[in-house]
């Protein structure tokens, strides 16, 4: 049994369904038990994700939380998260203590590979397991943090967490204390906490199990050291997991991720088939944003569009040739 966690609310339902439906088609073989940690989620929200399950083999199991446990963590007006940002830190107490290892994924996510060789790495002596942060190496996460070089940073939207570890060494209670005590400089939320709490415990995962937005981007403006080159190579041309991490994700019809395209096939095969994507822009805001893109097409004013000059045509059939072999 492959444990996974998922943490959602009423509003991240539709997404969450879809990277459910990728998993489930990506690994038909496996049997999957979905841990979904919510504040609450209404019987429609619950009802939905079980139908978009993906896999007959899948089961799922809903954990309703307090948010009063995290209402001290950060989370600065005009973000796009919520407190539910901060439910992974909780699992130790939150899952069955029968339950020594999981598998988390943040929402906006689709797998489109087997998960079982993930799944069946080994996490003795270790807390976790996660990819390189696409800002891994810059120098500014590092000072911010504290961090040394050599620590690195890393992406806590997909995690191979060993909770016996993070049980026998009281994880959640020193990552809610830090997030609580350092709003100044915990801008990526958990994710900045779990790096700190946890320096010198984890191993790194290939970036084919994260492959994040910007690794998109061409090689002379990564935020990673040459020593990670081979290994972001290796997951352009064969990734398993996709990581929407901008701020524009794939169910805004503003996103340019090149690989939106795998994401809206995905989509397609679930409940909400057919029904149109809305703008994460609203009102004036996204006046600016189309006046800007109009403009950019004219060289009036610089796209914000980091992807406009470069040829992606050919990885974007390739995901997408990969995906459709899934269903």
């Amino acid at each position: 049994m492959v444990d996974i966690v998922l943490c959602s609310d009423n509003n991240y339902v539709m997404p969450t369904a879809v990277l459910m439906t990728s998993i489930g088609h990506a690994n038909k073989t496996l049997d999957i038990h979905y841990h979904i940690v919510t504040a609450g989620l209404s019987k429609d929200s619950q009802e939905a994700l079980i139908r978009n399950k993906g896999s007959e083999r899948s089961n799922v199991t809903f954990y309703t939380i307090d948010e009063s446990f995290v209402k001290d963590c950060p989370i600065r007006p005009g973000e796009h998260l919520s407190l539910a940002a901060y439910f992974r830190l909780m699992l130790p107490s939150i899952l069955p203590q029968n339950i020594s290892k999981v598998l988390y994924f943040d929402g906006d996510i689709i797998c489109i590979d087997s998960i079982e060789e993930l799944w069946n790495m080994k996490l003795e002596g270790i807390s976790a397991m996660a990819a390189p942060d696409m800002r891994c190496n810059d120098i500014r996460n590092l000072n911010r943090l504290s961090l040394d070089y050599a620590d690195e940073y890393l992406n806590s939207g997909v995690m191979l967490i060993n909770l016996d570890w993070w049980r026998k060494n009281d994880v959640q209670n020193k990552s809610v204390q830090f997030a609580s005590e350092n709003h100044d400089i915990c801008l990526f939320h958990d994710q900045d906490t779990l790096n700190v709490v946890l320096r010198g415990s984890m191993r790194q995962l290939s970036i084919r199990y994260n492959l994040q937005e910007h690794f998109l981007e061409p090689f002379e403006k990564q935020f990673i050291s040459k020593s990670h080159f081979d290994d972001l190579q290796t997951a352009l041309k064969n990734p398993c997991v996709i990581h929407y991490t901008g701020f524009l994700k794939p169910w805004h019809r503003e996103c340019v991720n090149p690989l939106k395209s795998a994401w809206l096939f995905v989509y397609n095969k679930t409940e909400w088939k057919g029904r149109k994507l809305g703008f994460r822009h609203k009102g004036f805001r996204l006046f600016k944003y189309r006046l800007r893109e109009f403009l950019s097409d004219y060289h009036l004013a610089k796209s914000k569009n980091i992807y406009k000059n470069t040829d992606f045509s050919s990885l974007e059939q390739k995901v997408l040739d990969k995906v459709k072999v899934l269903f």
